[in-house]
């Protein structure tokens, strides 16, 4: 899975931040550009106990590619299905280990798509400044599903609503049911959505 996306993601990941962060007074640590990321992860049923676990194996060699910590990357997780699950924000884990032992914690809660309460909660918690947001840092959000929200019409709406604040969103669409333009009616813009046919690719 990794091999064919990751590379891709982490250098689009980079450009962005390096953008953002030009001119501004947070300094990176060991080379790492700072970056506040957000996942929101697919609990569905359909997905299944496997492919989660597969899930959080990505964020936690996502993690280890970035330098963690106050002044560099941070990273937040949320889950969703039929409901919405805070696993932790921003500002919860500031280095490493703590960060990767969160991640392997977060519990599989199975249910349908609801996607749009996935994206309109994120909109309004994950980048916050009591969640962790940082001023003249670059807000990514990286929405990883495995196929069609149970109301397409309401996701759009909620996207909508996500593009107008400063977040650049991306999004994985993972299975042979995904609907492309859903992907991209998340996504910031189409160079920020991928695709897989599963979570082994």
């Amino acid at each position: 899975m990794q091999r064919n996306w990751l590379i891709p993601l982490l250098w689009a990941l980079a450009s962005i931040s390096s953008t953002w962060s030009a001119g501004t007074t947070v300094s990176p640590g060991c080379g790492t550009l700072p970056a506040d990321i957000y996942f929101l992860l697919d609990a569905s049923g359909s997905v299944g106990v496997t492919n989660f676990q597969k899930q959080k194996d990505f964020i936690v060699k996502f993690a280890n590619a970035f330098d963690i910590g106050p002044n560099n990357v941070q990273i937040g997780v949320t889950t969703f299905s039929t409901a919405v699950y805070q696993q932790f924000f921003m500002n919860a884990h500031q280095d490493k280990a703590s960060l990767i032992q969160a991640i392997k914690n977060i519990p599989y809660q199975s249910g349908s798509t609801y996607t749009d309460k996935a994206i309109k909660y994120v909109a309004a918690n994950a980048f916050t400044k009591p969640h962790g947001d940082r001023d003249h840092v670059v807000n990514i959000l990286i929405t990883m599903t495995d196929g069609q929200s149970n109301n397409h019409a309401a996701t759009v709406a909620e996207a909508n609503n996500l593009h107008k604040l400063p977040i650049e969103s991306f999004a994985i669409g993972i299975g042979s049911g995904i609907r492309r333009d859903e992907l991209n009616s998340i996504a910031s813009d189409s160079s920020k959505v991928f695709t897989v046919t599963n979570f082994d690719a």
